[in-house]
């Protein structure tokens, strides 16, 4: 019940901070594309995008760190704790600098005529460049810290940095429009500085807190430990990696074939798909800790049933959303941009069908990093999403249109949870029966029907906000239908029915 406990409280801190930071993002982004334009806000997704999908690289430093600290919180070791600690930030001394000469080189081979680029911003796109590699390196520097935050389960720390960050930015999208100077390059400044602050905070807020938890080289630095660090870090950096390579490798592709404009399309249905995702990887942020201190404690059941919970959990978060979004994407861009790149709407749409079909394996991957055997696992999954760009390149060389790239990564995704399965079986005996039975069919089948009955609706009214509520509300109960009847457990609906009871929010009251 503490763990219960726990992961409520965390869950509702930081959905708090996703309301604030989600409607800070979404009044910003139209203030960037038209103080900078459809061009340079392309332009910016672009040269920028490569570091800026660095989360996702950042994202699994941070869990194989926040791995090793959970599994050794789970067992009391305080001495391992400490060690885990000093690796850790020799290990990401060292991807960072490994980073910055990959980020440095492919610099030459990206100015020097490969990316379509406007010749007069050439010079204005490398420079918002160098600005993010610093970015970057403070974003990988801080990966130690945040993981001890994360570990110990502090979501209020992050949250608050978190929206401390997105009201600067709101701040430098709202100065935009008062400076003569280059907007671009300014943006790339502010947006640079933005990021090593919060970093500078992250860092100090946790020698401040975490007292018992000191870089001492001399004493706490295990090389044993170093070494079995170094080798899950890399493959999990090689995961994240793959990622970023399939998600900007699809911007350089379509940037080839149409321009920058296409860009500033698929860099606003990214921005879309960002804000909504963060609902299920919040609830991820707040399992994670739990589902690794289980497999810490040999408790390697209650760590499958937690992985069941967390894919399941994540599809239906970020489906509340993104099915009533799908469904009226185009009177929300209207209402939200007015003005907008016309293959904005359909990138928009189809990002998030990718998005949700992804949630499926956020449980798996979470399982099968917390078990720590990951080589044969990182290796093939990598391959498979790199075969995006390939099939990117052959649909657009077909004469498909831009967006049916995405159509191309839905595909790819959908084998991607296979091979995720399958590995999730040999590593640690996960029933895939089971896990259709339990987690794919009835949440699969709660979203086709909370897709289609609104999409009929919705034929018989005109494109209005009235349209927009009514579409929402059926959808939302529809899927909340479907949850309670078809989708939790018994075990679940106890955990709701607490929570409903207000029994355990009471006790930490």
């Amino acid at each position: 019940m503490q763990a219960a406990h726990r992961v409520l409280l965390n869950t509702i801190i930081l959905y708090a901070k996703i309301l604030v930071t989600m409607f800070i993002s979404l009044y910003t982004v139209p203030l960037v594309l038209r103080a900078l334009g459809a061009s340079d806000y392309g332009l910016f997704n672009l040269v920028a995008g490569v570091i800026a999908m660095l989360a996702f690289l950042n994202a699994s430093m941070t869990v194989s760190t926040q791995r090793f600290m959970s599994v050794y919180m789970g067992s009391g070791d305080l001495t391992k704790i400490n060690a885990v600690f000093n690796a850790s930030i020799v290990l990401h001394v060292i991807i960072a600098f490994l980073v910055f000469l990959l980020f440095e080189g492919a610099s030459l081979f990206l100015f020097s005529g490969f990316l379509n680029i406007a010749p007069d911003r050439i010079d204005a796109a490398k420079i918002v460049y160098q600005f993010l590699v610093i970015s970057m390196m403070f974003t990988i520097l801080s990966v130690p810290f945040e993981a001890i935050i994360n570990a110990n389960e502090n979501m209020l720390a992050l949250s608050v940095i978190s929206i401390v960050d997105s009201v600067l930015k709101l701040a430098l999208a709202i100065s935009l429009s008062m400076i003569s100077y280059d907007k671009l390059v300014f943006y790339g400044l502010g947006f640079t500085v933005i990021t090593v602050f919060c970093m500078i905070c992250m860092m100090a807020y946790t020698k401040y807190k975490y007292a018992d938890i000191r870089f001492n080289i001399r004493r706490s630095f295990s090389q044993e430990l170093f070494k079995e660090m170094f080798g899950f870090a890399g493959y999990n950096t090689l995961s994240g990696f793959a990622m970023i390579c399939r998600n900007q490798g699809i911007a350089v592709v379509l940037n080839l074939f149409f321009g920058t404009v296409v860009n500033a399309a698929y860099g606003v249905a990214n921005q879309i798909n960002g804000v909504l995702s963060n609902f299920s990887s919040t609830l991820q942020m707040s399992i994670n800790p739990q589902l690794m201190k289980s497999e810490g404690a040999q408790n390697r059941e209650r760590m499958l049933n937690i992985s069941f919970m967390s894919s399941k959990f994540s599809v239906l978060v970020l489906s509340f959303f993104a099915i009533p979004l799908i469904i009226e994407m185009p009177y929300v861009l209207r209402l939200w941009l007015h003005d907008f790149p016309e293959e904005t709407l359909w990138f928009s749409r189809l990002i998030l069908i990718l998005s949700l079909i992804y949630q499926y394996s956020v449980g798996l991957m979470s399982a099968i990093q917390s078990v720590g055997k990951i080589k044969q696992y990182t290796i093939t999954i990598c391959i498979v999403l790199l075969m995006n760009i390939p099939v990117a390149c052959f649909l657009l060389w077909l004469g498909f249109p831009a967006w049916s790239v995405l159509c191309g990564m839905i595909f790819i995704e959908a084998i991607a949870l296979a091979v995720r399965l399958f590995f999730a079986k040999k590593l640690m005996g996960l029933d895939v029966s089971l896990f259709l039975k339990q987690v794919f069919l009835p949440t699969f089948l709660t979203m086709c029907i909370s897709f289609g009955i609104p999409t009929i609706l919705s034929a018989f009214l005109p494109s209005s906000l009235i349209r927009l509520v009514i579409t929402t509300v059926i959808c939302i109960s529809i899927t909340l239908f479907g949850t309670w009847f078809f989708i939790l457990g018994a075990t679940e609906k106890e955990f709701v029915k607490e929570i409903l009871n207000s029994k355990i929010l009471r006790r930490n009251v």
